[in-house]
């Protein structure tokens, strides 16, 4: 299973426009390994009748954002495995930054929404942001800071499609594996908090296994942003423009939120493992299948990826391009396992994902996949993990159910 990917160096590039930076596609990751574990990042989905767009592009008060006072420019430093601890004050001195907050992914282990609880002996994990409320306050737009910089001990903020997922809203009660209780203090469109299902405070936060924290900073101009980019430029690191906020959800990982909105979500056996887990077995009978398809011949994976796959597969063989894929470097599908880098789940756990041509495309080195048949899979709805920004992860090719994902805007 591969897990954290990430490309080797930075390249330098500032998208200025009129009045700031445009928003762009948030990073994948994270989820992704380093940051987000994700990732990475993928369209919000807002549920029926309601457009990713629309999530994006309006905050959750409802309320024009104030002309006279626009949303900050942000950028993002991350590297794998998180960022060491005196890169804040690193950043903080470099000219036309003006302020700087640490940020950091986590799983917590849902129980209970209200009075709906989950099977006995199973929790469902829930991607959360683990955040410093004022610093983070001061990254949105100025009618959006009250919810977020108030928020503290007992308390959690849920992004805008994970209320709809758990049927929760401000006020609700979420009872959390060890009989932790969080009360609902308010719902925030999915762009504002990068697409996460839980926000908490860093106090809260202290209460799970957070990993791999990353660095979010305004700055004045572009040229401060190409500043924060050459000073940290180096192996496994990425500084990324996110732009002003609400940022757009649409990246190369995709988010926990939005596969649970595609395709259900499912809880794990607690405890849960920090490696292998056991998801619930009337999950796994429902949706992960035993399959032949084209080339690979018999594939283990989720229900709903199989004919993605078994068209790629016969795409492959129409176009005489078969010995692209060579069967007997074919490295699985289905593997319940978690990211160590965010302890989210990998795309195998969910048996979204494949790895082709695995010996020669290990993670962490340049990718030596023929071109010709990330084509044919991204033509089939699959992410190629060789475009992953820090750590590439070469024999990876998973499904979103969206479509191929958009890139995040490098610096």
């Amino acid at each position: 299973m591969r897990l954290v990917r990430f490309r080797s160096r930075m390249t330098l590039a500032v998208r200025a426009v009129a009045g700031g930076l445009a928003a762009t596609a948030a990073l994948a990751a994270a989820a992704c390994g380093g940051d987000d574990g994700a990732e990475r990042p993928i369209a919000a989905t807002a549920g029926p009748g309601t457009t990713a767009a629309q999530t994006v592009s309006r905050p959750a008060s409802g309320k024009a954002p104030n002309a006279a006072e626009p949303a900050p420019r942000v950028v993002m430093v991350r590297r794998a495995g998180g960022v060491p601890a005196g890169w804040g004050a690193r950043l903080r001195r470099i000219d036309g930054v003006t302020a700087v907050t640490r940020v950091t992914r986590a799983q917590a282990m849902l129980r209970a929404t209200g009075a709906r609880t989950v099977r006995a002996g199973f929790a469902i994990p829930l991607d959360t942001l683990v955040i410093r409320p004022r610093g983070y306050a001061a990254l949105l737009p100025a009618a959006e800071r009250g919810p977020v910089r108030a928020l503290g001990p007992g308390e959690a903020l849920l992004s805008r499609t994970s209320a709809r997922v758990r049927h929760a809203r401000a006020g609700t009660t979420l009872t959390l594996a060890g009989g932790r209780r969080l009360r609902v203090a308010g719902v925030l469109d999915d762009g504002l908090v990068r697409s996460a299902e839980l926000v908490v405070s860093a106090t809260e936060g202290a209460r799970l296994a957070t990993r791999a924290p990353y660095l979010l900073a305004t700055v004045r101009t572009a040229g401060a942003a190409r500043r924060a980019a050459r000073a940290f430029d180096g192996e496994r690191t990425r500084v990324s423009a996110l732009g002003p906020a609400p940022w757009n959800t649409r990246g190369l990982i995709a988010r926990p939120v939005d596969l649970k909105v595609r395709f259900g979500e499912f809880a794990l056996r607690t405890p849960v493992g920090a490696d292998w887990v056991t998801p619930d077995p009337a999950w796994v009978r429902r949706d992960i299948r035993s399959a032949r398809v084209p080339i690979l011949g018999t594939v283990t994976c989720h229900r709903r990826m199989i004919p993605a796959l078994r068209r790629a597969m016969a795409d492959l063989e129409r176009r005489g391009l078969a010995r692209l894929v060579d069967p007997g470097d074919y490295a699985g599908c289905y593997a319940p396992r978690r990211i160590p880098t965010s302890g989210t789940l990998s795309l195998h756990a969910w048996g979204l994902a494949v790895d082709l041509n695995a010996s020669r495309n290990p993670q962490g080195s340049p990718p030596h996949q023929d071109l010709r048949l990330v084509r044919v899979m991204e033509r089939h709805g699959f992410s190629w993990g060789g475009r992953w920004p820090t750590v590439p992860d070469g024999m990876h090719f998973e499904f979103h159910g969206d479509g191929p994902p958009a890139a995040d805007e490098p610096l």
